[in-house]
């Protein structure tokens, strides 16, 4: 059997073909790395809300505690009793 040679232009898309593939396996490498960076980001952030949402539930019982049930107003600086609260600090009172 005799080798035979390839025409140049059949070498060429050859070598085409070849230069893509290497490109779509570097896109693929690169796509790759910024799904394991945006996962690292997601995870940090989703740890940032927790422990934002556990500072927010240890104020909240805190204040509670001090202050008893109602609203904060954040402008003014005010706590403003909850109407609920006070029919029922009322009612404790009268017993």
């Amino acid at each position: 059997m005799v080798n035979k040679k390839l025409k140049q232009n059949e070498l060429e898309q050859i070598q085409e073909i070849q230069a893509r593939m290497t490109t779509v396996e570097q896109q693929l490498g690169q796509v790759a790395l910024v799904k394991i960076n945006l996962q690292k980001r997601t995870d940090n952030i989703t740890n940032y809300l927790e422990e934002t949402q556990e500072m927010e539930r240890n104020l909240a019982v805190e204040l509670e505690e001090k202050y008893g049930r109602g609203s904060i107003d954040l402008q003014n600086g005010e706590f403003i009793p909850s109407q609920v609260n006070n029919t029922q600090e009322v009612a404790r009172t009268v017993k």
